[in-house]
């Protein structure tokens, strides 16, 4: 390992600590007993526990770095994640009219679902950055489900940032970290489909919608909370 990447390696689990929304157990560490709570053990089935206290020290050591390093790979990537909105924001209002090709070259909004692509427009940027932001808030008061579909694709934005930095650096994350995270930042992975060809057009077909128990997904429905969610002012 060169002194440069041990030195990043070392700045991530250094602010992964400002990191508190997500527990360490949530990202990959394999606690003792001990360490839980008492509810929490009271949870747990005898063998349950069993399991956890034979976990060898070295296993243990290394699922507690591989956490603490992709807490701080989170991190870093929100802040990454908004930095690169405000620049996809300035290079949309230098456009005199935003086409799939200006979308495709864009730092964020490029991970968004192409077929929309030439809506993404400055308006549609800025809400975007707010539910962003108000995403990444999260992960210092305490996770919850996202509060839209436009905040759903924030979410995988921010992984897709996460496997950006994980890719440049080398990090030795836990092979399975990105799905641990899916199970548990999103409520579901209904949007994925805004992703899939065979699916072009399902936003629309109500039937179908009612029938998968769908929340609207067309692009006018994005910013619109789920049911006993809230979203900022600025995205209505």
């Amino acid at each position: 390992m060169s002194p440069e990447h041990e030195n990043y390696v070392e700045y991530l689990i250094h602010i992964g600590e400002e990191l508190t929304g997500i527990r360490l157990e949530e990202l990959g560490y394999e606690p003792r007993p001990e360490d839980l709570s008492a509810g929490e053990r009271d949870a747990l089935e005898t063998w349950q526990l069993e399991w956890m206290d034979s976990v060898p020290p070295e296993q243990r050591d290394k699922s507690l770095v591989h956490a603490k390093l992709l807490a701080g790979a989170l991190w870093e990537a929100s802040a990454v994640l908004i930095d690169q909105l405000f620049e996809d924001i300035a290079e949309l209002r230098s456009l005199v009219q935003v086409t799939r090709q200006d979308i495709a070259g864009s730092l964020v909004l490029s991970g968004l679902p192409p077929r929309h692509a030439e809506k993404y427009d400055v308006r549609f940027a800025q809400r975007f950055l707010v539910i962003a932001a108000d995403m990444t808030g999260a992960l210092v008061r305490g996770w919850t489900h996202p509060s839209c579909v436009a905040q759903e694709l924030a979410v995988r934005c921010l992984l897709d940032q996460v496997e950006v930095i994980q890719d440049l650096y080398g990090l030795d994350l836990d092979d399975g970290w990105r799905g641990r995270l899916e199970e548990r930042m999103l409520e579901d992975t209904d949007s994925e489909m805004l992703y899939q060809n065979a699916m072009d057009g399902f936003e629309g077909d109500v039937e179908l919608n009612i029938q998968l128990g769908l929340a609207p997904m067309e692009l006018k429905d994005w910013f619109e909370p789920f049911n006993d969610s809230f979203v900022p002012a600025f995205v209505h």
